[in-house]
């Protein structure tokens, strides 16, 4: 090992990122000193009653969306990925008894935040349409088409497609697909949990309806996130309670995260954004290009379109190798990476991104690999994971001793 090399390489940023400096510096005074209730009616409540309003306008201006009041603070993706999905359909079930079903069309790609959820309400009557993706991840258009006008005398509460994948980076049409749901005035929303802060996100110029985001995905802090809901929107309240966030989110708003999430979302759409972007899907590339030619029987998955993909993530699937034994081995390398596999009673199951995308051969879809750079990295780093990596695969391959 290059003794100038780092000792823990976090390729993980898809994950988690580390909190941005910046956002610390933001959270601290509501730590300490401003820790007034914003519900409140004297001096300390109203400072930061303030401080919310001015974090909301300016997390709207950030999303394109033309009103603050459009934007509640939640805990973050998986909350506000619920309270889109149950919203609409609290909302739709006061005029539509039970006996009735009401639909949601999502795809097969989904994060389980949303799919879950679907699932979950089954018992009250939802039905789910899984929308298929190609082999690259990308959901076609004209199959949401497809499905919609099957469903043109049914009640449909929502379409909705996440904006990039989590595991395999691929970048959805959004604008097309908005624009299809609309043609048959059904309301869109997406999860972007992944793409909000790597990629430009304008809801308005998209005609996104609703949108989830969560910070500690841009460098921002755990447990809060947001929802973008359009003001014609519909949406049943999620929580009761003290009728925070206008009777929509009940409970005591925490303003040292919100600013936390609004300094880190400022900073990963600065001036530098594009550019940090650019240096990012270049070295993702070179991180690639050195995986795939110096090791066998090792596929990229997702996209070989660099501008349709995530810029730091790149994923794989490793033939004869199973997945949680190189997570094991690339930890022992000093390498944080994740894979698309999840251990289930002692077995490991394959990814359901990876089979929804055609990969169902166990011998290739039980050694899925996700690499998600951070903009801060050098290549020399870069280089160093690269090494590690393929070192990693190669013993996997030899140790995993494994009846495909």
């Amino acid at each position: 090992m290059n003794s100038t090399a780092p000792a823990y390489i976090y390729a993980d940023n898809a994950a988690t990122t580390p909190l941005a400096p910046e956002a610390l510096e933001a959270m601290s005074p509501y730590l300490n000193k401003e820790y007034g209730n914003p519900s409140g009616i004297h001096r300390l409540s109203r400072q930061n009653a303030q401080a919310v309003a001015k974090l909301r306008q300016s997390m709207a201006n950030m999303l394109g969306a033309p009103s603050p009041q459009e934007i509640y603070f939640t805990s973050g993706g998986t909350e506000s990925d619920n309270w889109i999905i149950r919203g609409r359909i609290d909302e739709l079930r006061k005029s539509i008894p039970l006996e009735e079903p009401i639909y949601v069309i999502t795809s097969a790609i989904e994060h389980h935040a949303i799919l879950n959820t679907c699932k979950a309400l089954e018992a009250y009557n939802v039905r789910t349409e899984l929308l298929q993706p190609d082999n690259e991840g990308f959901i076609d258009p004209r199959s949401l088409n497809k499905a919609l006008e099957n469903h043109a005398d049914d009640h449909v509460a929502l379409v909705t497609v996440m904006y990039a994948n989590n595991e395999i980076g691929t970048i959805e049409a959004i604008q097309s697909l908005a624009t299809v749901a609309h043609k048959y005035d059904v309301p869109f929303h997406t999860d972007a949990v992944q793409a909000v802060g790597h990629t430009d996100i304008n809801v308005e110029e998209l005609g996104i309806d609703a949108l989830s985001l969560s910070a500690h995905k841009f460098n921002g802090p755990h447990g809060i996130g947001a929802l973008y809901v359009k003001s014609r929107l519909k949406i049943a309240p999620l929580m009761t309670g003290g009728g925070q966030e206008r009777g929509m989110r009940s409970g005591t708003e925490n303003v040292a995260a919100i600013a936390g999430m609004e300094a880190a979302l400022k900073k990963s759409l600065g001036i530098d954004a594009q550019k940090n972007r650019k240096r990012l899907s270049k070295l993702r590339d070179r991180l690639a290009k050195r995986i795939l030619e110096e090791t066998e029987d090792v596929i990229m998955t997702g996209t070989g379109n660099s501008r349709k993909r995530l810029p730091g993530n790149a994923s794989f699937c490793c033939k004869d190798v199973d997945g949680e034994l190189l997570m094991v081995l690339l930890d022992k390398e000093g390498v944080a990476a994740s894979t698309g596999s999840a251990c289930n009673t002692g077995s490991t199951e394959p990814s359901h991104v990876i089979r929804a995308i055609g990969i169902n051969d166990p011998k290739w879809n039980k050694g899925s690999l996700r690499l998600s750079l951070s903009e801060d990295m050098a290549q020399e780093e870069v280089d160093e994971l690269a090494d590690r990596t393929i070192r990693a695969i190669k013993k996997a391959r030899l140790l995993s001793g494994m009846s495909f």
